[in-house]
């Protein structure tokens, strides 16, 4: 992550550095600032986030001096020429090479006070980012809201104005505008979209001209055709083939007509066929004498 100022700090001046931190993020400042080291060691991660930084903001007292992190961090400051800003919390006079570069004193500093070093040293800090008439902006009290307005009119790239702007659009219930991020997104999803030009310009996605779709007026749908539904001459030849090929297997798997041998091992119940096979003419079966037909006189009932 870039930022603005890495502040750089003994431990044991944290309190000051702390109020100075507050200070710089209310003017938007984008600060880096470890409010709980754990050693003294300025390692890897340390030298990446103060060459991601614009400036470097030192503050010298007479434990800066004896800090180790301190004087490493300065040094990376120091090598990158126009980053270093050095503030002085006391009289101390820090080493070689720092001793000869400008030190803003903040020596009065309080919550309620504020130094003219350290006025000094905003505009330094603002000048490395493009930022002017800062010192005018921390001048003004909570009640010069029409000098905040014309400040803000007359500076709307500075990032003091871009947050009045978007915490303006945020009471009125406005979304904010999408990060560039997110438009390099949409940019790429429409590319992917993009289809190829017709005569008149307009670029067709699907074989539907956007332009002309968003034009065109309701109609009714015209009817659908063979295409449209999915039945074209294809489709029927192979509903046809599919019904001749259910005929055939029909014809070849049709039934046989049982062997009289098979007839007769076959129970005579309900087929007559097999019991007229298996009964020769003039003969009644044991079974349906046994059950149904029981011997008597023949009566003839062909006369009255």
């Amino acid at each position: 992550m870039a930022y603005d100022v890495f502040l750089v700090s003994a431990n044991e001046d944290r309190d000051t550095a702390k109020l100075i931190a507050r200070r710089l993020r209310a003017l938007k400042f984008k600060v880096w600032f470890n409010q709980k080291p754990v050693d003294e060691t300025f390692d890897a991660k340390d030298a990446r986030n103060a060459t991601n930084s614009t400036s470097m903001l030192v503050l010298w007292s007479e434990n800066a001096v004896k800090s180790d992190w301190v004087r490493a961090a300065a040094s990376v400051g120091h090598s990158r020429p126009g980053t270093l800003v050095q503030i002085a919390l006391d009289k101390t006079i820090p080493y070689e090479p720092f001793r000869t570069t400008k030190r803003f004193s903040v020596a009065t500093m309080t919550s309620r006070k504020t130094p003219e070093g350290f006025y000094q040293a905003i505009e330094a800090l603002g000048s490395r980012d493009g930022r002017t008439d800062l010192r005018e902006w921390m001048g003004y009290g909570s009640k010069d809201e029409d000098e905040r307005a014309d400040w803000i009119a007359a500076h709307r790239g500075d990032p003091l104005a871009l947050h009045a702007k978007a915490q303006r659009e945020k009471d009125l219930g406005m979304k904010p505008a999408p990060a560039p991020a997110a438009q390099g997104a949409a940019a790429l999803a429409a590319a992917s979209l993009k289809g190829a030009s017709n005569g008149n310009g307009h670029r067709s996605v699907a074989g539907v001209t956007i332009a002309a779709a968003a034009a065109r007026p309701a109609v009714a749908p015209a009817p659908a055709t063979d295409a449209e539904t999915g039945l074209g001459w294809g489709t029927m030849g192979a509903i046809c083939l599919a019904i001749l090929a259910m005929l055939v297997l029909a014809w070849l798997f049709r039934s046989q007509p049982i062997a009289p041998g098979m007839r007769a091992a076959i129970p005579a119940v309900g087929n007559g066929v097999t019991v007229a096979a298996t009964c020769p003419s003039g003969q009644v079966p044991r079974s349906l004498m046994n059950e149904v037909l029981q011997p008597g006189p023949i009566i003839n009932d062909t006369v009255e």
